[in-house]
C-alpha cells in the first residue's frame, strides 16, 4: 500500500534523466509493516444420506475450522488449530435417532496449539499439542503411531484429515540431509471410535480407563530421517501406549504399553514411487476371554507402488501384513476385533484432476484379507472449486461385508455425502 501511494504521489517528479527514482521504492519498502500474525480457516456444511437402512438423513453438520499464527518479538511462533461443530440432525423432529451418541451433537477440539522456534541454526523446538507424521504410506498406518485418529465414520476421508493432536515436546536437529528428532509424549490420547446409538455401533459403550497425563505415564519417541537424491529413509523408535484397548471385567483399559522400532523407505524410479515400511512391537495385550489377557509381539510390514505418469493424476496400490507372534486361537474373538494370526490390508487409490485442476476425482478401495474376503469399503469423491473461496464436494461410500463380523456389521451404512466449504 505504501509503495502504491508513493508511485501516485511522485507521479510527476518521481523520474529523473536516468529513469525511475529507486530511492522512493527503497524508502517505501523499509517502512512497510511486517505482518505479525494471521488468522484463516473455513466454514463447512456437510450432509450424509444413508441408502440401505432407516437412518435416511444421518448427518447434517456445520464445521468451523480456524487456524492462527502469531510471531513473537524473539522470532518464535505460536500456532493453533481450533475445530468446532454442531450436528443439526439431532435437533430435527423427523430424525430417526432415538438417542444422541456421546460427543456427536456438539464438538470443540483444540487440535493443535504450539510454541515453536529455533535454539540455534541447526536446532529447532516445538512444544504443545501437535501432529507428527511418521512413515511414507498415505492410506495404511504402520510406523505412523504417535497421533490417534477420529475414526467415528470409517473410510470416509483420508488419514491426513483424521489425525488428532497430542501434547508433545519436540527437538529437531538438522545436519546436511539428516533430521534427528527427540520427542517427549505428555498426553495420552486415543482414537475416537464409533459410539453407542451411532450408525456403526448398536452395542452398549463400556466404561473406559485411560492412563493419566502424569510424568510416570509419559512416552518417548525418536526418529532419524534422511532426504537424498531420489529416495528418503526414516528410522523410528517409540515407547508409549499403543492405540488398542483390552477388556478386564466390564471395563476397557488403555494402558497397553509397547516399544516399537520401525523403518520407512521410498524411492523414485522414473514415474514410479516405491514405498516400504516395517514396524515391530515388543508386546501388545490381547484378550483370551473377558477377564484374561496375553502379551504377544507383533510385526507389521507394508509394500506400495504409485504411478505418477498420468497427466494431473496418479494411481497407487499398497498392501500390509500384520503378524501376531505366539498366536493363540482365542484371540479371534470380538474382544480383539476378530484378529487372525496374519491380517492383510490392501488399498487401491486413483486421483485425477480436470478443468485446470478445478475438479478433482478421488477413488479409494480398501479391503481386509489376502483376497479381500474380510470386507472393506469403496469410496468415490468429486471436489469442485467454484472460486478461490468456495468449493463443493460429494460422493458415495459403499461398505463391503465379509468374513470379519465387525466389518460385516457396517455393510448397511452405505451413504451419499456432500459438503459445501467457504474458506
Amino acid at each position: 500500500m505504501l509503495l502504491s501511494a508513493s508511485l501516485v504521489a511522485y507521479a510527476e517528479d518521481g523520474f529523473d534523466d536516468d529513469g525511475f527514482d529507486t530511492d522512493i521504492v527503497t524508502i517505501a519498502m523499509d517502512h512497510a509493516p511486517e505482518a505479525r500474525g494471521s488468522l484463516y480457516g473455513s466454514i463447512d456444511l456437510e450432509a450424509h444420506y444413508n441408502l440401505n437402512n432407516d437412518k435416511d438423513l444421518s448427518l447434517f453438520k456445520t464445521w468451523v475450522d480456524v487456524i492462527g499464527e502469531y510471531k513473537l518479538d524473539n522470532g518464535n511462533k505460536i500456532k493453533g488449530n481450533l475445530k468446532a461443530a454442531h450436528d443439526f440432525i439431532y435437533d430435527l423432529d423427523g430424525s430417526n435417532y432415538i438417542e444422541t451418541p456421546s460427543g456427536y451433537e456438539n464438538e470443540i477440539n483444540l487440535n493443535e496449539l504450539t510454541l515453536e522456534g529455533s535454539l540455534s541454526p541447526k536446532l529447532d523446538f516445538k512444544v504443545g499439542r501437535q501432529i507428527v507424521v511418521w512413515g511414507k504410506s498415505d492410506s495404511i498406518r504402520i510406523t505412523d503411531v504417535l497421533n490417534p485418529l477420529d475414526n467415528r465414520i470409517p473410510g470416509l476421508v483420508d488419514i491426513k484429515n483424521l489425525r488428532l493432536g497430542r501434547a508433545m515436546s519436540k527437538l529437531d536437529y538438522y545436519m546436511d540431509e539428516y533430521n534427528f528428532s527427540m520427542i517427549a509424549l505428555h498426553e495420552n490420547r486415543f482414537t475416537e471410535n464409533p459410539a453407542q446409538y451411532s450408525d456403526f455401533k448398536l452395542t452398549v459403550d463400556k466404561p473406559t480407563n485411560t492412563p493419566d497425563d502424569q510424568l510416570d505415564n509419559a512416552g518417548v519417541a525418536l526418529s532419524l530421517t534422511g532426504a537424498f537424491e531420489g529416495y528418503d529413509i526414516g528410522l523410528y523408535f517409540a515407547d508409549t501406549y499403543v492405540d488398542k484397548a483390552y477388556l478386564k471385567g466390564d471395563t476397557l483399559y488403555y494402558d497397553n504399553k509397547s516399544k516399537m522400532v520401525g523403518v520407512a523407505y521410498n524411492k523414485v524410479i522414473d514415474s514410479f514411487l516405491l514405498k516400504a515400511e516395517a514396524a515391530h512391537f515388543d508386546q501388545i495385550k490381547y484378550n483370551t476371554d473377558a477377564n484374561n489377557t496375553v502379551e504377544s509381539a507383533r510385526t507389521d510390514v507394508l509394500l506400495g507402488i504409485e504411478y505418477n505418469g498420468i497427466a494431473d493424476g496418479s494411481i497407487g496400490y499398497e498392501v500390509a501384513l500384520r503378524k501376531i507372534h505366539d498366536y493363540v486361537a482365542t484371540m479371534n474373538s470380538a474382544l480383539n476385533g476378530y484378529k487372525h494370526e496374519k491380517e492383510y490390508q490392501q488399498v487401491v487409490r486413483f486421483n485425477q484432476a480436470y478443468f485446470n485442476q478445478t475438479l478433482d476425482l478421488s477413488v479409494a478401495l480398501s479391503a481386509m484379507g489376502d483376497s479381500a474376503q474380510d470386507g472393506g469399503s469403496a469410496r468415490i469423491t468429486l471436489d469442485y472449486a467454484i472460486d478461490d473461496q468456495i468449493s463443493v464436494s460429494g460422493g458415495v461410500i459403499d461398505y463391503i461385508g465379509g468374513d470379519n463380523p465387525m466389518i460385516d456389521s457396517y455393510k448397511e451404512n452405505d451413504r451419499i455425502f456432500t459438503k459445501l466449504s467457504y474458506a
